[in-house]
């Protein structure tokens, strides 16, 4: 894909992120607290007459981390946080990515996350990268990496996609989260197992609308632990208390 191909559908997905409109209220500014509203979730199910019209609002938290970026060895890894308004649902990854370099590894934490949807959704990514985010909101051309910026164009087809940036470490809750399941995988050198990141994605959102992020902390240093001296994962899985009438952005 050229270049100019490339930028031009950059170009475009920003058009139709600006066209979104406004989206749910979650956590930007620092010790914001974060709700999800059941009443605006029952007004939008009246609205839903069939699943085909149905499209999920998502927000997505993506992060990286990279030891001894640029050296042959390096290591990276990312992390990512989705959440499924309408359901009420958090969606957990951590994953290995092996020796990339940090600036690649941002790229496809959002890559990767956009892949994992099922169905057409409207979507904003979070993320502490201004590379990504100056790129893909076609402030920067795609000079190098050429390669992960189409898979991510790709990925982005089918939705209606916006981009915001955050400072790092500012205490957007969920962004720290995204952070911490980064760093975990570059710890582990593997990707933690789906239920493992189930289990943690209950803790989460435990019923109250509050995010209890040190539980979540203590929880995943204990996972990382078991890797680390067995590599065996954390079972049982949990069990989401979702809206099952809704259908799921993460599964078909």
């Amino acid at each position: 894909m050229s270049r100019s191909l490339i930028s031009s559908e950059v170009g475009c997905f920003c058009q139709l992120g600006h066209s979104v409109g406004a989206m749910p209220q979650f956590p930007i500014e620092k010790n914001e607290r974060w709700t999800m509203s059941v009443t605006k979730l029952v007004e939008n199910k009246r609205a839903i007459e069939t699943a085909a019209e149905y499209a999920p609002i998502v927000t997505i938290y993506a992060d990286a981390s990279c030891i001894r970026n640029g050296a042959i060895d390096s290591s990276a890894g990312c992390g990512v946080v989705m959440i499924d308004h309408n359901r009420l649902e958090v969606k957990l990854v951590s994953k290995y990515l092996g020796q990339i370099t940090n600036q690649q590894a941002e790229i496809v934490a959002c890559t990767y996350a956009l892949e994992q949807l099922r169905r057409y959704c409207r979507i904003e990514i979070v993320s502490d990268s201004k590379y990504v985010i100056d790129t893909m909101m076609g402030r920067n051309h795609m000079r190098a990496n050429r390669s992960f910026w189409s898979r991510l164009v790709k990925a982005c087809y089918g939705h209606h996609v916006s981009w915001r940036w955050i400072k790092g470490h500012s205490g957007v809750q969920f962004q720290e989260v995204a952070d911490r399941l980064a760093r975990a995988a570059v710890r582990i050198r593997c990707d933690v197992s789906a239920g493992d990141m189930e289990q943690l994605g209950g803790l989460l959102y435990n019923g109250s609308d509050q995010l209890d992020i040190r539980e979540f902390e203590m929880k995943l240093e204990m996972i990382l632990s078991q890797y680390e001296s067995s590599h065996r994962s954390f079972v049982p899985a949990a069990n989401f208390d979702a809206i099952g009438t809704l259908p799921s952005a993460f599964s078909a």
